[in-house]
């Protein structure tokens, strides 16, 4: 016997209680936030469509191609083809495997940056491509000298992040652009943070921030509607250029309703897609300026207290990730989640971090720095 209805949802009710609420603004180590309503009414409406079938299900397609179109026009992409999928470290696969089946050569490699995010290793173990670090200049981006050192007869993909997931800082992508262009080799931009956030940012801003299509060298772009797009989880996104580099990619499905699929996941729900769509349509680009605009300003006041505290930024914010030294980094961390807040140690860089995202709102930095400030001052008293 099955158990009641009422008793199944109370257990599920007291699991959900368990979890972190982004709502309650003491979330600071992710990337993602709480999905905008109607993003969770549009997701439940397309629960049951299957995009990996999607003969049967031909409206979740054209709510998916409408926002790989409108993804396109925004990252200045004429031609982009793409999909919503799983996630970035998806998104990523795709672009690499697209890239290490055009070249088609033996032992291929792939120069990653050192603050790539760590799905490329994973990536270039799935695909049998030998990973190439490239070290980081004192602004903790790619240098492009490094890079182009790096290049071999093997090289098939360079790696540019656009909002790195340790200090949201953004590569060097026009002269990474250069350098792939000028050596025939794909250039995939990692943007999940910054594809919709830096579109958003001040024209000034924008220009010295270059990293999208407009690069001729740029063929991939990773871009994740779950985290600044506030959709729900999971919808990551991939855009290329053009089609010429989904045949790379394309399986023979036979008995589906379409002849081919290009995605890693097969069956994939329609719901992150309508939910994607319903918030572009719903915020259009000057709901997003908004947005975008909060979570700049959050950024810069925390960065502020912090410096006028006496504690050491490691970068000035480029995008809205702030990261920063105390006396004792990793025990300030571990005092702060006594306190509630979930705040990320990085041990590469001995530092803390926060990501100001849409949920993070003035009464919470100020609650945040108050209780900071009380615990490096007692720690500098203990010390």
């Amino acid at each position: 016997m099955g158990r009641r209805r009422e008793d199944v949802l109370a257990d599920l009710k007291r699991r959900l209680e368990e979890d972190s609420k982004y709502e309650d603004g003491k979330v600071l180590s992710s990337m993602c936030t709480g999905p905008r309503p109607i993003a969770k009414s549009a997701h439940n409406m397309f629960l049951s469509s299957n995009l990996g079938d999607a003969g049967l299900f031909p409206g979740s397609r054209k709510l998916e191609r409408d926002v790989v179109r409108q993804l396109s026009e925004l990252l200045n992409c004429r031609n982009g083809v793409g999909f919503v999928v799983s996630g970035g470290t998806e998104a990523n696969l795709m672009a690499l495997w697209a890239a290490r089946n055009r070249a088609n050569i033996r032992n291929p490699e792939a120069v990653v940056p050192e603050s790539a995010h760590f799905s490329f290793s994973k990536i270039c173990n799935l695909l049998g491509l030998r990973l190439v670090n490239s070290k980081l200049g004192q602004n903790h981006r790619a240098i492009p000298e490094e890079v182009e050192r790096n290049i071999t007869e093997r090289t098939v993909v360079i790696i540019g992040t656009a909002g790195t997931s340790e200090l949201g800082a953004v590569d060097p992508i026009s002269q990474l652009s250069e350098i792939a262009s000028a050596h025939n080799v794909h250039l995939h931009v990692d943007a999940a943070l910054g594809g919709l956030v830096i579109p958003f940012l001040e024209p000034n801003v924008q220009d010295k921030l270059m990293f999208d299509f407009r690069l001729s060298g740029v063929k991939s772009l990773t871009v994740d509607p779950h985290k600044m797009g506030m959709s729900t989880i999971p919808a990551g996104g991939i855009v290329f250029r053009d089609e010429t580099l989904l045949d790379c990619i394309r399986t023979e499905t036979l008995y589906l309703t379409e002849a081919a699929q290009y995605t890693f996941a097969g069956t994939r729900s329609g719901g992150p897609a309508a939910a994607t769509w319903a918030v572009f349509e719903s915020l259009g680009r000057e709901g997003f300026k908004k947005t975008i605009k909060q979570c700049m300003a959050m950024t810069r006041l925390v960065s502020k207290e912090i410096e006028a505290a006496g504690m050491q930024l490691i970068a000035e914010p480029t995008l809205n990730v702030v990261a920063f030294r105390t006396i004792n980094s990793k025990q300030t961390a571990m005092e702060l989640h006594k306190k509630g807040w979930y705040i990320s140690y990085v041990p590469r860089l001995d530092c803390l971090r926060i990501v100001a995202m849409p949920h993070f709102r003035k009464q919470h930095a100020e609650a945040f720095i108050k209780n900071l400030r009380e615990i490096v001052y007692s720690m500098g008293r203990v010390a």
